[in-house]
């Protein structure tokens, strides 16, 4: 092993090309952000304890890295954004008029067993939607969500979609508290169906209500209508979730107006694994990748738990790392916004002054140049701007700069020609498209 440090486990060494792969999918997250109005927020990796576990859930509360600062206070790395940006909003934006469209590309932290498509930092985009309750809030997420998806080459991509208050609205009307419906959830988020229903029995529900859970549970497919007779049938005692259902085929609708609806698989027993949803949920994947690439859903009592008025919310995380692997799973090609540099060599080092003022001349015009710094000779630094895949080398010698000119040589065809530095700016602005 050279050096005594290795990375932490669970945490990753970008590449060059890694960081190129990211920085591909981040250009369509800001993309994004322009088409639809989101404006770009920064926030600190460091919040309190209390803000990010007062909704987690179980499950990540367990994981985050928390810890104590020199001023005594209970801290802990971000595991994700939403209670971030309700802390930002009331902290910033309780003026602004509204609704209020943020988004956000952010590293986040959570002490998982590390494993594919599972790492302790990892990366997310987001959009979030403040300030409105009304189903076309939650239908631009969607088609934001598949947007992305599209934008970034995916053909097959697909939906998993719930209203949590289908479910929680039952529970409610038959007094289950809120803990107790958050644990029955988290339980359900892990698939651990026999043990979820367990502990309703538990709570003293009736066998018949568990039963009515139960079927309800069942319920999945493509969006159809009879799918929908079947869970309003089965919630005629339950105001609460056939308010919550109706909310559901409403947003449905108006999403079949953007060709949406095809894309949905609709599962009435998918929970996610944070407290603070209160209708519609989603996560979307691709064919032959088991892992949901991100997701999100509606929030509407997060900033008024925090101390906020009462505002309405909705948004989603695609998960970044994850975008990729399934990227390269599908052979999708990235598109790298990445100049290759000419390579500038000089044959001695009295032409120094004049090669930093061509290469300075060259960059200013938009060319990049990279600059042979190691004083190799001609035919090993020729050698190591080929092996870095630069397009041209800039050749300066005595001759040239007492002429006052350049040799521009073509890596690729081997054909070199004696040009002046204005004509060679010409030449490459031109081969590099910068018009």
């Amino acid at each position: 092993m050279v050096g005594n440090f290795r990375r932490l486990r669970g945490l990753r060494d970008l590449l060059p090309e890694d960081t190129c792969k990211l920085n591909h999918v981040v250009s369509i997250v800001r993309l994004l952000f322009k088409l639809y109005g989101y404006e770009e927020i920064i926030t600190p990796t460091i919040e309190s304890f209390e803000l990010l576990a007062a909704k987690s859930g179980e499950e990540i509360r367990h994981r985050m890295y928390v810890f104590e600062d020199l001023g005594g206070r209970r801290v802990a790395l971000r595991p994700e954004m939403t209670a971030s940006v309700a802390r930002f909003f009331i902290n910033n934006l309780l003026s602004y008029p509204k609704p209020v469209r943020l988004g956000y590309v952010a590293n986040c932290f959570r002490y998982d067993e590390p494993q594919f498509g599972r790492y302790r930092e990892f990366w997310q985009g987001g959009f979030e939607l403040l300030g409105s309750s009304n189903p076309e809030a939650d239908v631009e997420i969607l088609e934001i969500a598949d947007e992305l998806m599209s934008r970034l080459g995916f053909k097959n991509h697909y939906f998993k979609i719930s209203h949590i208050g289908v479910l929680k609205g039952f529970l409610s009307d038959f007094e289950v508290d809120e803990k107790d419906q958050n644990h029955f959830m988290n339980l359900l988020d892990r698939s651990r169906f026999d043990e979820a229903f367990n502990y309703l029995s538990s709570l003293g529900l009736s066998e018949e209500a568990i039963k009515t859970v139960r079927k309800l549970c069942s319920l999945k497919g493509r969006f159809s209508n009879t799918l929908f007779d079947k869970a309003y049938k089965l919630l005629l005692k339950s105001p609460s979730s056939l308010s919550s259902l109706q909310d559901f085929r409403e947003i449905l609708k108006l999403c079949s107006s953007i060709n949406l609806l095809d894309k949905f698989i609709i599962d009435f027993s998918f929970a996610r694994g944070l407290e603070y949803y209160t209708g519609i949920i989603f996560e979307f994947y691709v064919p032959n990748f088991r892992l949901a690439l991100g997701g999100g859903g509606r929030y509407d009592r997060l900033i008024e738990l925090f101390g906020g008025p009462p505002t309405p919310a909705v948004g989603f995380s695609p998960g970044l790392d994850r975008i990729i692997l399934a990227m390269e799973a599908e052979n999708i090609s990235f598109k790298y916004d990445f100049l290759r540099g000419v390579h500038l060599i000089s044959i001695d080092r009295s032409v120094l002054p004049y090669s930093l003022k061509v290469a300075k001349k060259f960059r200013d015009a938009g060319i990049p140049v990279v600059l042979e710094v190691l004083r190799r000779g001609l035919r090993r630094a020729l050698s190591h701007a080929s092996s870095q895949r630069a397009p041209y080398a800039v050749i300066i010698g005595g001759r040239e700069y007492e002429k006052n000119i350049i040799i521009l040589k073509d890596l690729d065809k081997g054909e070199q020609y004696m040009l002046s530095v204005e004509e060679a700016i010409r030449l490459l602005r031109n081969k590099y498209n910068l018009g």
